[in-house]
């Protein structure tokens, strides 16, 4: 009987739950605990060097086209790394300026270039990738850091790595 009842009047509900508007909470900014510059000597050197040099001696063994697919991740990665301030006297300075942005973020797809070039193994993308890898480093060091030197931090004797 109630279900055919006319329903009686029923206060306005109170919501169950309050809204309340998210607090933002402070996170520190992410900070490398090495310098750009021991980034770019330790990895960008050793990953974007060895593509080069396939310009001039392509891969043509499943190794060789391994090995530029592993250097080319590294040079994808490291152009978003290096949007990161690190621990140099410059870092945080480099990393507030747009056109370092703009270099880092060409890093990035030239390695992504050069890793989809390595994936199907297309030496003359390989090399246009290389191509667009060194403008990208050029242009960058033009503006950021004239000279081109690695600040006095060691390179391996084994670099660049032998064929």
């Amino acid at each position: 009987m109630f279900a055919c009842s006319p329903a009686k009047p029923v206060a306005a509900a109170q919501p169950a739950f309050v809204e309340s508007t998210p607090t933002a909470v402070a996170t520190p900014a992410l900070k490398l605990p090495v310098s750009l510059n021991a980034v770019m000597v330790s990895l960008v050197d050793h990953a974007s060097e060895p593509l080069w040099l396939d310009a001039y001696d392509p891969p043509s063994t499943q190794a060789r086209w391994r090995e530029a697919e592993y250097n080319a991740y590294q040079m994808a990665v490291s152009g978003k790394l290096i949007q990161l301030a690190g621990a140099g006297p410059n870092d945080a300075d480099w990393v507030a300026d747009p056109e370092w942005k703009t270099f880092a973020d060409e890093m990035s797809a030239a390695g992504m270039d050069a890793l989809q070039a390595a994936q199907i193994k297309n030496v003359q993308a390989l090399n246009d990738a290389g191509d667009r890898l060194v403008a990208s480093c050029e242009s960058c060091h033009k503006k950021f850091k004239p000279g081109l030197t690695s600040m006095g931090l060691y390179k391996s004797t084994s670099y660049p790595p032998s064929k």
